[in-house]
């Protein structure tokens, strides 16, 4: 498909670089992340309980841009696996959006121990190597998209 708006899927771990790359990315369109709604008066305060209801949020707030016919749109999330695309997905082919997959380009992009150096959330090891373990392979998650 061939269309002037675009949906633009970032993946990584958290500290692969997947937020600097959707700033450089961004252009006039618009960076939806679930990490936004985790701050409080400038500070990021991950709390497990509002997972589920911020990816709710993240995901409606993204079909309003797209409804908006905003361009690019950007979902800056860790997409480990497909199935945490879907709704986005779905969404953009039926507002007529190309989507487009940006896995991670830096080098220490699978480097469990620079990741959790690097990561701003800190993020600690055992989930960054759980998180890892779940990590679908870039051809399956495009597949399984139907992309």
């Amino acid at each position: 498909m061939v269309t002037n708006k675009k949906l633009i899927i970032m993946r990584g771990l958290p500290g692969s670089g997947k937020s600097e790359k959707a700033k450089q990315l961004v252009e006039d369109g618009i960076i939806h992340s679930t990490d936004n709604y985790f701050v409080q008066d400038g500070v990021y305060k991950f709390d497990e309980n509002n997972i589920c209801r911020f990816h709710d949020l993240n995901l409606m707030s993204s079909i309003e841009s797209m409804k908006k016919g905003t361009s690019p749109i950007i979902i800056d999330n860790t997409n480990l696996i497909s199935f945490y695309c879907e709704d986005y997905v779905k969404n953009a082919k039926m507002y007529g959006y190309e989507i487009v997959i940006v896995e991670p380009e830096s080098p220490w992009a699978f480097d469990v121990d620079e990741l959790v150096k690097r990561n701003v959330h800190n993020t600690s090891r055992d989930v960054i190597l759980a998180m890892l373990k779940m990590y679908e392979d870039p051809e399956v998650f495009k597949r399984r998209l139907e992309l």
